[in-house]
């Protein structure tokens, strides 16, 4: 019986909150966290005012490196792989009552500050970097181009049939990814649009329904695309297809599908819904089905899942099979970001507003392993055993031997009342 009440304890400290290796609290809006392989440095970005904003970089340790004063809200912001490139990309909103946003512009810094370049940008826009840091996506309302890290075009696609998704820049563009060495841009809205970086080869799936909501992810070798489709907020699908488009399997949801995540060997895919996180392998079996919805879905080279944002449950951690392994209940999270090999997340909390800027909020960085628990270093052990069948048979046995006990304390005491 102890020994099953210390499991049932053990397991709460390990998946409740965490203490945060660190805090920093800006009076700005942080409306992007990008975080290097190892959690070694941390690309922010900031909003301030309508036309300000900042790009600042921390240490693991949570020193901050530099800060870079921008005549722009930074919305969004991507670090590579090693620490050394940060992309970060920003906007205006023009003073009035419509808040029309505008003058979007994409920047590349290294890892001292030193600005090398910035570019404009059309709207609505967005702008990502390859996880190697080689390569620059930038999608605008009726083109996508892909720079390099100096800045040179490689190639700008621009077409009546491209897939522009919802036009008004609150909305935003469609989304993207860009697989880690910049070779393949998926591009969701209107079904899947795979450029090629060398040949320029387009190949659109049209087997998707033309829903603007379309979103997806792409494997670092841009084998494999995950989807999801929505034709309302109760009615969507979520797909696997090949890097060349063709359809692997697909199943039908009950909600809109929000976000998706694969991880880096394509064995499981993720996908966030209104109500849910879905889990599947690569064959299309359904693993787990997990109640927490509208959030962000970001997943890690080791074969974990971080789940975090608008669903009011905090920040998540789950393993390739849609286990929990570890979370913090942090309240009004704006964006999050999980280091690649999975030790390190971060994220940031505060009033998000319309526009992305003029709030306070606070940035937290969490150790996922159990710091500052006994049990460092043991959860997934003690996880694992805790679900066996061995402990099973065990809390079983405990159960049948309490109640036997029970059984003949209550036989004496009623021959002794005799």
């Amino acid at each position: 019986m102890i020994l099953s009440l210390f499991f049932a304890t053990a397991g709460n400290v390990f998946v409740s909150g965490k203490t945060p290796l660190w805090v920093y609290h800006t009076s700005g809006t942080i409306n992007s966290i990008s975080i290097s392989d190892s959690g070694s440095y941390i690309a922010v970005g900031v909003g301030f005012t309508l036309n300000t904003g900042a790009v600042l970089l921390f240490d693991g340790g949570g020193n901050l490196l530099w800060e870079h004063q921008t005549s722009r809200i930074i919305g969004g912001v991507s670090i590579s792989g090693n620490g050394s490139r940060i992309e970060a990309n920003g906007y205006q909103i023009l003073p009035g009552p419509a808040g029309v946003y505008a003058n979007a512009e994409v920047y590349a810094f290294d890892s001292n500050g030193n600005m090398l370049w910035n570019r404009t940008a059309g709207f609505p826009w967005s702008a990502t970097m390859s996880a190697d840091g080689s390569r620059i996506a930038v999608v605008g309302s009726d083109s996508l181009t892909l720079l390099t890290w100096q800045g040179q075009v490689v190639w700008t696609y621009t077409a009546g049939g491209y897939p522009t998704g919802n036009n008004s820049a609150q909305q935003g563009p469609p989304t993207f990814f860009v697989s880690q060495n910049g070779s393949r841009v998926p591009v969701g809205a209107n079904g899947i649009t795979r450029l090629g970086s060398g040949e320029n080869s387009i190949l659109v799936n049209n087997g998707l329904y033309p829903i603007p909501e379309s979103s997806v992810a792409v494997t670092p070798n841009g084998t494999l695309v995950a989807a999801g489709s929505s034709t309302s907020g109760t009615n969507g699908t979520v797909l696997l297809l090949t890097g060349q488009g063709d359809l692997l399997w697909k199943h039908h949801v009950d909600s809109a599908v929000l976000s998706e995540a694969l991880l880096p060997n394509g064995s499981s895919v993720a996908y966030v819904t209104n109500w849910n996180v879905l889990f599947y392998d690569s064959g299309g079996t359904l693993l787990a089905n997990n109640t927490y919805g509208e959030s962000n879905l970001l997943r890690t080279t080791n074969g974990l899942f971080l789940v975090g944002g608008a669903g009011g449950s905090g920040l998540e951690l789950f393993n390739s099979v849609g286990r929990l392994l570890w979370s913090d209940p942090l309240n009004s999270v704006l964006t999050e970001d999980v280091s690649s090999n999975g030790a390190f997340a971060a994220a940031a909390s505060g009033l998000s507003g319309q526009g992305g800027y003029g709030h306070p909020s606070t940035l937290y960085f969490f150790s996922t392993t159990g710091e500052g628990s006994l049990l460092t270093g043991f959860e997934s052990q003690l996880l694992n055993y805790s679900q066996s069948p061995i402990f099973i048979l065990f809390e079983i046995g405990t159960v049948i031997t309490i109640v036997a006990l029970f059984a003949v304390l209550a036989l004496m005491f009623v021959r002794g009342s005799r």
